[in-house]
């Protein structure tokens, strides 16, 4: 879980560059008289930002293609500016698709960096954190628009959650300590071979609403399974250290070097990889076993 800069560039600018590819005349024209309707519509998303309500802005029904959603504004031409506007753009709307799919520097901000961003295909994906099928104004709206790995993508899919308290958390507009609080915790089996899990551990002075999102979050992007597997690895690499370069440590020794790592603002405060070893170094079994016997 990594919160993201906001795009630079403004959602009018973009609104342009994707009509600019629309090879259809009318509907460009189209598209163009109703610029002042879909900027509306763009102003309710940042209100509802502003209040993480994202849950009651109104959905399009599923599949009815020919539903009018902004004016006489279908949800097929809507959601045509994102797929023959943007991604099959070869202009200035497609520099921006671009833009924003790096910004999250191969660091998914859902997981927090447990899904490779860069594929041999491309450079990761984009998902509308409100669903296009369903959110179909919003479907080239910038902030609506978030760099994540393909099984994060895939796992949100196209439904959105009517209740508030399940309601992923949003890389660009949500507050800011979803990103800079602690709320994964680690559980350390007491035996060999060491087996650890990961969880949820939401701090005390947290409402409930934001406890239940980080929660549902936690499941929707499968972290549970994902971090674990991601981990094996670290894990393995500790242990043998410990029984070689690091066994002549004291476990104070070896706990400092395990929190070395777990404080490391460089990596996401909720990834895989600092829960991991702040998990390590609170359990006491793990610092003083001696692992090389």
């Amino acid at each position: 879980m990594k919160q993201l800069v906001a795009p630079s560039f403004s959602a009018s600018d973009l609104f342009d560059d994707c009509v600019e590819e629309i090879s259809n005349a009318a509907l460009r024209s189209r598209l163009v008289a109703h610029k002042p309707g879909i900027e509306d519509v763009y102003a309710s998303y940042d209100a509802h930002s502003q209040t993480q309500t994202w849950s009651s802005l109104p959905k399009a029904r599923r599949g009815h293609g020919d539903d009018k959603i902004v004016g006489n504004l279908t949800k097929a031409e809507l959601v045509s500016l994102y797929n023959k506007g943007m991604v099959s753009s070869k202009g200035a709307a497609r520099k921006k698709y671009d833009q924003l799919k790096l910004a999250a520097l191969d660091e998914c901000p859902y997981c927090g960096g447990c899904g490779e961003l860069i594929a041999s295909e491309g450079i990761g994906t984009l998902d509308h954190f409100l669903p296009k099928a369903r959110y179909p104004a919003f479907s080239i709206l910038p902030i609506n628009l978030i760099p994540a790995c393909a099984t994060c993508n895939t796992g949100m899919g196209s439904k959105f959650p009517t209740d508030p308290n399940l309601q992923p958390l949003h890389p660009y507009c949500d507050a800011a300590h979803f990103f800079e609080e602690k709320w994964t915790s680690l559980v350390v089996s007491e035996e060999i071979p060491v087996v650890v899990g990961f969880d949820v551990a939401i701090p005390d002075h947290w409402d409930a609403k934001d406890g239940a999102r980080v929660l549902q979050h936690f499941k929707d992007c499968k972290l549970r399974s994902r971090y674990r597997k991601q981990s094996a690895s670290d894990l393995s690499s500790v242990i043998d250290q410990r029984k070689t370069a690091f066994r002549g440590l004291s476990p104070e020794a070896f706990r400092a070097g395990l929190l070395s790592v777990a404080w490391n603002t460089k990596l996401p405060i909720n990834g895989w990889k600092r829960t991991l070893h702040q998990g390590l170094a609170a359990s006491d079994w793990f610092c003083r076993f001696d692992f090389a016997q």
